[in-house]
């Protein structure tokens, strides 16, 4: 009965991006063809200095060993690293989405409860199954992936998924509860997420989207909290 939309960037977008993160590593120089040059002004005077003692050469070879070393690690650049935070947050909010509409969680619908809802003033009976879903075992760790994903507008809009009388989830006797009511939701991603701003502690990503036959754009905004990106804020626009 989950209704799962596709998401078409999770492990092709990595592979893609670790094997052509790009252009830029194939931009470096192959130190194949490094030679060094000496002009002809510069080999007219030649003043004759001693060899090198064996400790000298190398002393020379560890620091240039080391200077290279120094380099490899400043030219890694960071957006790799970004944009698979920026893939783990796009899933992160597509769960959260379907979960807020009672998809996307796998649920034994032998094992049912009813627990009462307060729906517009009124309270009313709801049905939950019991979760089979290996991914979460207690309301506990649903609260964590939720704020330990999000934050900001989308912590407050998804909150609602473990929290308030109509949660989508609900514990009792120890065991987990999904309402499972598999509305439609989630997001049919398109492309590859596109880092656009990175600093620190926070950064802008674009992907493109499928919905209902429309092309969307979604930016999303992360921010570091806690030692962890949690996505922040998720705007949608038209494709161009």
């Amino acid at each position: 009965m989950n209704k799962r939309k596709p998401i078409c960037l999770m492990a092709a977008a990595l592979l893609c991006f670790s094997a052509a993160s790009c252009g830029d590593k194939d931009k470096k120089t192959d130190s194949s063809q490094v030679t060094a040059v000496t002009t002809s002004a510069d080999t007219t005077a030649v003043t004759t200095e001693p060899a090198a003692t064996a400790s000298e050469a190398s002393t020379e070879a560890e620091t240039t060993t080391t200077a290279e070393e120094t380099t490899a690690e400043v030219t890694t650049d960071a957006s790799d690293d970004r944009l698979a935070d920026a893939v783990n947050l796009f899933e992160a909010v597509n769960t959260a989405d379907m979960m807020q509409a009672g998809a996307g969680i796998e649920v034994d619908e032998e094992l049912a409860k009813e627990f009462s809802l307060k729906i517009n003033e009124s309270t009313v009976s709801s049905v939950y199954f019991m979760v089979t879903d290996t991914r979460f075992k207690s309301l506990e760790q649903v609260r964590q992936f939720v704020n330990d994903s999000l934050c900001g507008e989308l912590l407050e809009k998804y909150k609602n998924i473990y929290e308030g009388d109509n949660a989508a989830f609900k514990e009792y006797n120890g065991y987990l509860y999904f309402t499972h009511e598999g509305r439609s939701s989630g997001f049919e991603y398109t492309s590859t997420p596109e880092i656009t701003e990175s600093s620190e502690n926070a950064f802008t990503a674009k992907v493109s989207v499928n919905s209902l036959g429309t092309s969307e754009v979604f930016t999303l905004k992360a921010v570091k909290q806690d030692d962890k990106w949690k996505a922040s804020s998720l705007t949608i626009n038209k494709n161009q």
